[in-house]
């Protein structure tokens, strides 16, 4: 890993996002949308930074992150992406906003559902990063 761990951060994003907007009363109904939003709109343009730097030119895995996380199992915290993967997490940095505009009006339980719709991108952002059995089946779920 080099510099800052950015396959973690674009899938920290839309969790922390989506922590922060299902504390919100349910009678915040504007501001749990421009938040989720929002939250939505950073992880879009942190993919957008993976974009502009990944070296097209190279068949390897990149942005590589890799630390022991339960050692007894020989399990390790380890995220990477290649073409097709971070294909997967620009459609999905772009469907999610386009996901929360086309249902804006929505006037049920507001809060919640737009915190599902971020930890449905958290979830997959780890989904499409994961590099091992363990990380893929945790986000998977």
């Amino acid at each position: 890993m080099n510099g800052l761990p950015l396959l973690t951060l674009l899938t920290l994003v839309p969790l922390l996002g989506a922590v922060v907007v299902i504390g919100l009363a349910p009678e915040q109904k504007r501001l749990a949308r421009w938040l989720a939003f929002g939250f939505s709109l950073g992880a879009l343009a942190l993919t957008l930074v993976l974009w502009h730097r990944f070296n097209a030119a190279s068949g390897d895995l990149q942005f590589q992150e890799r630390h022991p996380w339960i050692p007894t199992l020989g399990v390790e915290y380890r995220l990477g992406v290649d073409g097709l993967g971070l294909l997967m997490l620009l459609l999905s940095a772009i469907v999610v906003p386009m996901a929360m505009l086309a249902s804006w009006n929505i006037e049920e339980r507001v809060p919640l559902y737009f915190a599902l719709v971020l930890f449905l991108q958290a979830g997959l952002f780890g989904t499409f990063t994961a590099l091992n059995f363990f990380h893929w089946f945790i986000f998977w779920s």
